[in-house]
């Protein structure tokens, strides 16, 4: 019989440590900080993905205020006027004015900075907080315009950087002075004016920004930022670093530490309390047993709270939780899927995924869930649909990952799920501003050329079905200048309504800039659709608009293109419809124009004039013509008229009305008038007892530097002031007469002589004569013509010759060209007289010699001789 033996070997307490309780330890320490280590991995990856959204959208944001800046841009750049008056000739008058490149800049679009840059460099005009200045733009942002110029040169749609000025930071735009009726090809970029705006990056705009993209506490650091957590670096063209913007994103991650840190640290405190206890009784045999046995009890409590807290912390999670079954079936919510989707856990719970969630129809999310849960294999950010407890659709972003048994059974998923609605609605509001015109809602220019171009391939086999309508506003300008920009603002809204109600649904109506409106038709029987549409439009428009409580009436033209199966190209399709618009306007407005081939030819003509004109300026190929005024009581040459004269090298003499209009139109005339000017006071030098007079015309006016500009050629010529007489038109005196009265008293200062050209053919003149410092009359030639003592010119002269006598002035009759004009005009007493009775005009040297023939001769025999 065996028996058990007193000294049979027991379980020491140093054995049971080593054996149990260190190994039982160390599993639970390891799993701990398993749980932790997976916890804060899990609250930093959330952590960095939101970063990661916020810095997307953060980016997204700033791109598009940068293309808002660069349209805006464009808008102005393309303007006929901004073109004549900051880069043909300077009118910083014209540019200051509301409604311009003034203070609208600044109130109206809220830009700081606006320059305009000549070819060579020079800042020609500025406007800083709604104020002209005048500085160098280049000294104001030293570093990075220059190079931004020179690319914005280069391309045909406007350039945008980061640049510093001082301390501050501008989003600046820049591209070339160019209207649609100039082909861009002809010109090369180092003669192209720039155009620049700039948008400073303060506090304000950026409040702005965080306001539209739900980003909180947006700033600008101007040094790499250590402790932002979130950034993006402004930096420049050429990868220069300026600052960064920082805001504080939303941290998920942060909530689901702060419920499951405190537990996990008690249960961290328990462990160390039991391994202290297990150690100092270790050695004990029976009571350290069964103490130890009532610490693993107490330990496996501990797990189970900490499982417990563990649940509550994600139940307090911004997502919720879910978990299905190994058939997919939805066997589990947290509660947070009830607060967030207002949906009761118990009306989905039995549902498969698929009866739950639907496609987002803009991803392939619902694809590769479907794939991905049927593999067993682990998913994230997959974005999906479902209906909340309103019925409306919200989009959530999954996650999840397969659950198995100890045996590797598959037993379902469980994942989380966030609701991204409003970060998606967020998306979508920037790309809808990016596409939109934000004062009236239409597509933008941006849009409009991605219709275009979808309508084009569409029906590229019937092209011919697709038309542009270019629409422009009659004299829209002037309720801007009356009633203000906010007037201008409502009118174009309402403008925009009637324009809907005009169209199809398949049309798209577009908003270009300013006034200028675009309409894409698809229609079967082109052009008479188009031609239809665009009599409904100009009637519409012609209707009363609304504005303070008082009707106002604007016309509107249009231009008609019309695509074929030959030529389909969407931009010259553009070009087109201008060229029909101009026309249009050329035509009286408020009435509509089909381009024709010929209209093409005729402008590309006048492009090739409005060219030659420019080579003759540059080659000197202009000559100044001098026609002499005789004096009737001195019987003596008494002045010379100084008349331009274009001889081209094919063509000959060009006549004056063909070219002067056009270098008025153009600004060339601001250049050819000073030209003129200095050679005329040159070669009156020759003739010491002559004076010799000027044209201005009224384009001059428009610059106030037109009395500098007479003083300095006086002085660089060193011409008696006095032997100047400076000849204006009515037109002058009719568009601003409280401008040319100005410039009329500073030109009157330096000494020169002013005089009426062309008087009698405004209905004003009279009053003109009261009110301006003028020296002479010059009668019209159309009153010379038919003159007798009887008809009703002769009365007309007689009138005007008695009026001069009275005013104390001199009055010069202009065309006489018969012996009967001469001696009717000497008897009534005209100081002066003028035309080809006497001689046309002739160069310099050929009236050199007519006043050498002149002297000691008869008045009335000298032409004869």
């Amino acid at each position: 019989m065996n028996t058990v033996s007193l000294n049979s070997p027991t379980l020491s307490g140093e054995t049971f440590t080593r054996r149990i309780i260190f190994p039982m330890a160390s599993i639970v320490v390891v799993a701990i900080a398993v749980v932790l280590g997976f916890v804060l991995v899990s609250a930093s990856g959330q952590n960095r993905l939101e970063v990661e959204a916020s810095t997307k959208l953060a980016t997204a944001a700033l791109q598009v205020k940068a293309r808002e800046v660069a349209r805006n841009l464009r808008d102005y750049a393309v303007w006929e006027d901004v073109y004549k008056n900051l880069h043909e000739t300077v009118d910083a008058e014209w540019a200051a004015t509301d409604g311009n490149v003034g203070a609208n800049i600044y109130e109206g679009l809220g830009y700081e900075m606006a320059f305009a840059i000549n070819p060579s460099g020079k800042t020609v005009y500025a406007v800083i907080h709604g104020a002209p200045q005048k500085v160098d733009a280049l000294q104001v942002m030293p570093h990075g315009l220059k190079d931004l110029l020179h690319v914005a040169s280069i391309q045909t749609d406007p350039v945008t950087s980061i640049i510093k000025s001082g301390e501050d930071v501008f989003i600046v735009a820049a591209t070339g002075i160019l209207p649609p009726s100039i082909e861009r090809s002809t010109v090369r970029p180092r003669d192209l004016s720039m155009l620049v705006f700039a948008k400073k990056l303060d506090q304000k705009f950026l409040d702005g920004i965080g306001r539209d993209y739900l980003l909180n506490g947006l700033a600008i650091s101007p040094s790499k930022p250590t402790d932002a957590e979130a950034s993006i670096p402004l930096l420049t063209q050429d990868r220069v670093y300026l600052g960064s913007i920082t805001w504080f994103p939303a941290k998920p991650g942060y909530q689901l530490l702060r419920f499951i840190l405190p537990p996990l640290a008690v249960a961290l405190v328990i462990l160390a309390a039991f391994s202290l206890l297990v150690v100092r009784n270790a050695r004990r045999s029976t009571r350290a047993l069964e103490e130890s046995a009532k610490t693993v009890e107490a330990y496996a409590q501990t797990l189970k709270e900490s499982e417990s807290r563990f649940k509550d912390v994600a139940e307090a999670s911004s997502d919720w939780i879910w978990e299905s079954d190994n058939i997919l079936r939805l066997v589990y919510f947290s509660t947070r899927f009830t607060e967030v989707t207002g949906v009761a856990a118990a009306s989905v719970l039995g549902k498969t995924l698929e009866q739950f969630f639907s496609s987002d129809a803009d991803t392939d999310g619902w694809r590769r869930l479907i794939e991905e849960t049927h593999e067993r294999t682990s998913f994230r950010d997959l974005r999906c649909c479902y209906r909340d407890a309103g019925g409306q659709t919200r989009i959530c972003r999954l996650a999840g990952r397969p659950i198995t048994s100890a045996s590797g059974e598959f037993l379902g998923f469980r994942g989380t799920a966030t609701d991204i609605t409003e970060e998606v609605k967020a998306q979508e509001r920037a790309t809808h501003l990016a596409h939109h015109d934000a004062l009236t809602g239409l597509p933008n220019r941006v849009l409009f050329r991605e219709r275009l171009n979808i309508a084009l391939a569409a029906n590229a086999v019937e092209a011919s079905r697709v038309s542009i309508i270019c629409l422009d506003l009659d004299h829209f300008k002037e309720i801007n200048d009356t009633l203000g920009h906010g007037a201008g603002d409502i009118l174009l809204q309402q403008l925009s309504n009637r324009l809907l109600g005009c169209v199809r649904s398949s049309d798209t109506v577009a908003r270009l800039g300013g006034d200028e409106f675009a309409i894409i038709q698809v229609g079967v029987n082109q052009p008479l659709e188009s031609e239809q549409l665009s009599r409904r439009l100009i009637e519409v428009v012609k209707a009363p608009f609304q504005l303070d409580g008082q009707d106002f009436h604007i016309g509107v033209s249009v231009g008609i293109a019309v695509a074929d199966t030959r030529d389909n190209d969407p931009e010259r399709l553009l070009k087109n419809a201008d060229i029909a618009l101009y026309r249009a306007k050329q035509a009286g407005r408020a009435t509509y124009k089909i381009f024709e081939a010929q209209m093409d030819v005729e402008l590309q003509a006048r492009k090739a004039l409005e060219y030659d004109l420019r080579q003759a300026v540059l080659k000197n190929e202009l000559e100044v013509h001098y026609q002499p005024l005789i004096d009737l009581e001195a019987r003596a040459v008494a002045a010379v008229e100084a008349l331009v004269r274009w001889r081209h090298p094919t063509r000959g003499l060009v006549s004056p009305a063909e070219f002067i209009p056009l270098a008025e139109e153009t600004g060339l005339i601001v250049a050819i008038g000073e030209w003129v000017l200095e050679t005329a006071c040159l070669q009156a030098l020759e003739w010491p007892q002559l004076r010799v007079a000027v044209n201005l015309s009224p384009v001059q006016f428009r610059g106030r530097e037109l009395v500098e500009t007479v003083d300095g050629v006086l002085v660089r010529t060193g011409l008696d002031p006095a032997r100047l007489e400076l000849e204006i038109t009515e037109s002058v005196l009719i568009n601003d007469a409280t401008a040319a009265l100005e410039i009329l008293n500073g030109l009157k200062s330096l000494g020169v002589r002013i005089a009426m050209d062309d008087f009698g053919t405004g209905y004003s003149s009279l009053g003109y004569l009261n009110s301006f410092p003028f020296d002479k009359i010059k009668i019209d030639r159309s009153f010379i013509g038919d003159m007798s003592s009887k008809d009703k010119s002769g009365a007309i002269v007689k009138s005007v010759i008695s009026l001069g006598q009275s005013l104390n002035m001199v009055t010069t009759a202009e065309g006489v060209e018969t012996i009967e004009q001469a001696t009717f005009l000497t008897n009534e007493g005209c100081d002066q007289l003028q035309g080809f009775y006497f001689s046309k005009p002739v160069t310099a040297s050929e009236l050199t010699a007519f006043i050498d023939r002149w002297e000691g001769s008869d008045i009335m025999s000298i032409v004869a001789a």
